[in-house]
């Protein structure tokens, strides 16, 4: 193992450390396209499926 060992409270900072600065989440794009789609569906819940496109 490491040098140094890590309390609950140190374990906890280092994988909040490596959850932020992961290759493997989504890009803004992405999230954007998921957000605007999860809007539209609730906007037009209700209504007719028409497209104002």
């Amino acid at each position: 193992m490491g040098k140094y060992q890590l309390d609950n409270k140190g374990q906890a900072s280092v994988e909040k450390y490596h959850e932020k600065n992961s290759t493997d989440k989504p890009s803004k794009q992405d999230k954007v396209a998921e957000l605007r789609a999860q809007f539209l569906k609730k906007k037009n819940g209700g209504k007719n499926e028409k497209s104002k496109a």
